[in-house]
């Protein structure tokens, strides 16, 4: 049964973000905008305003479509309401914070030259609200740390993403307040490696738990 989290909150926001799609493709500059940054946090590639109203018109698309993927495509079912909301509320704020960052390069108000701190401030933003809510979903093929270990143990799935979460949150956090101080690209780079290192912690520790776990199943 859908929830009111499914019914009225996630609707809004869809629509919210398909009308930030429409106002970039009707009223967005007509020159370049950027569209990718390079390891330096310089642009690489611009595009136009109908290729960034399409970027924010598929997390609207997204969004609506997201909580019913996860139910249908969940390994096991999400019994749990608050499991089924903390990925719900994860996914929307990610595809806002993308939408967010999208209409932001679409308009101007982040420029050519901030590339460097924009885009540790946006990771940094994302990774934060991720690692908010990663520790309390459960199993499903849409979001979490999904490794063959941690989809054979539950208890390797539940300690490996709540160690995700926890990194990610504070890594989040730290990025973003550190950002404008840092010698930029610099600081854009060690920060990417420093996400790179968390992620595979949480990898490592979902099988480190599998191996211990008696009630693991599968013999990988």
């Amino acid at each position: 049964m859908a929830t009111r989290l499914e019914r009225l909150v996630v609707p809004a926001v869809a629509a919210a973000q398909a009308g930030v799609a429409l106002a970039i493709l009707n009223w967005g500059p007509t020159g370049p905008i950027p569209m990718h940054f390079a390891w330096d946090g310089s642009v690489d590639r611009y595009g136009g305003r109908s290729e960034s109203a399409a970027i924010v018109g598929a997390m609207a698309l997204l969004t609506l479509a997201g909580p019913f993927a996860i139910r249908v495509l969940s390994r096991r079912r999400l019994d749990q309401p608050d499991e089924f909301r903390e990925a719900t509320l994860m996914l929307v704020g990610v595809t806002s914070l993308i939408c967010a960052l999208a209409a932001s390069l679409a308009f101007g108000l982040i420029g050519e030259g901030s590339g460097p701190l924009g885009a540790m401030s946006a990771v940094s933003a994302i990774l934060t609200v991720v690692g908010a809510y990663l520790g309390k979903v459960s199993p499903n093929a849409l979001i979490g740390v999904r490794t063959p270990w941690s989809f054979a143990s539950r208890l390797a799935w539940d300690k490996s993403n709540r160690l995700a979460g926890r990194l990610f949150f504070w890594l989040g956090l730290a990025g973003f307040l550190a950002a404008p101080f840092l010698p930029q690209p610099a600081g854009l780079q060690g920060f990417a490696f420093l996400i790179v290192a968390a992620a595979g912690l949480a990898v490592f520790e979902s099988w480190r738990v599998w191996r211990a776990d008696p009630d693991r199943t599968g013999a990988l």
